[in-house]
């Protein structure tokens, strides 16, 4: 479970989307510390979780330089990479923000996405990382333009229509969103919006009507010195309406139940 720095609300803010074809697409930002379970247990099994705990070797970036403060947070990661393939797709960097330079630095270092950890850094995104030094994230390392590519069928083996990760310190970030369907329709630019004060922590659920076969979520950081990071990506299946629909109906029938046996 992350930590949360700042509750603002506990159900998050639900903001719903039109596409082609009418698919409706609902997102979510939630700073319930409970948000990630909940998400989880809504969907059917089995589901695929990206923690990034296993990319700290997949990288040519060298290890970490230590120092303190925060320019040696700037010069500390566990891997340092302009791509990232990862098991829920592949996060590339498009356009550096505020780049680094250091005598010590290999070529493109400065400027490249980072796997990071609580002994790194990155300052105000080590939420993130609350189960110990080798709970790693993804972070932006303050790029202007990172874009996230993910095929449906890739993930998990079917088209899935809902996935959720946590995002911290995104104090610049509006994402938008675009995603593609089984129909062939592709659905408008969607925002993502994320607001908020150094530090904080926040779950995003995206959920749709209809079967996703991939997307493209681009993270534009309108400021040079600002970045975030993203962890536990989790992208999965929603039960059939007609599931949701016959679980509400059986426990419509348990409460019948009980009461006749009240009587």
């Amino acid at each position: 479970m992350k930590t949360f720095t700042k509750s603002l609300l506990a159900g998050g803010i639900m903001l719903a989307a039109g596409a082609a074809n009418a698919a409706n697409i609902n997102i979510g930002i939630s700073y319930d510390p409970s948000a990630e379970s909940n998400f989880q247990a809504l969907l059917k099994s089995p589901y695929v979780t990206e923690d990034f705990d296993n990319l700290g070797v997949q990288g040519t970036g060298a290890a970490s330089y230590g120092g303190g403060g925060q320019a040696g947070q700037q010069l500390s990661w566990v891997d340092s990479k302009p791509t990232f393939d990862t098991n829920v797709g592949t996060f590339t960097l498009v356009q550096a923000g505020q780049v680094y330079t250091h005598a010590d630095l290999a070529a493109d270092d400065g400027d490249n996405l980072k796997i990071e950890s609580a002994a790194t850094g990155e300052f105000s995104r080590e939420p993130l990382s609350s189960d110990g030094p080798d709970d790693f994230w993804l972070d932006s390392n303050d790029a202007k333009e990172v874009t996230w590519d993910f095929d449906s069928g890739d993930v998990v083996g079917t088209n899935y229509d809902a996935f959720g990760f946590y995002l911290a310190d995104p104090a610049d970030v509006a994402a938008q969103l675009t995603l593609h369907f089984t129909d062939g329709t592709s659905s408008d630019a969607l925002t993502i919006p994320f607001e908020q004060v150094n530090g904080s922590v926040g779950y995003v659920t995206v959920k749709s009507d209809m079967s996703i076969i991939g997307g493209t979520l681009t993270f534009d950081n309108s400021a040079s010195n600002d970045g975030w990071g993203i962890d536990d990506v989790t992208v999965g299946k929603l039960p059939e309406p007609g599931t949701l629909l016959l679980m509400g109906l059986g426990l419509l029938g348990l409460g019948a139940a009980r009461r006749r046996t009240a009587k």
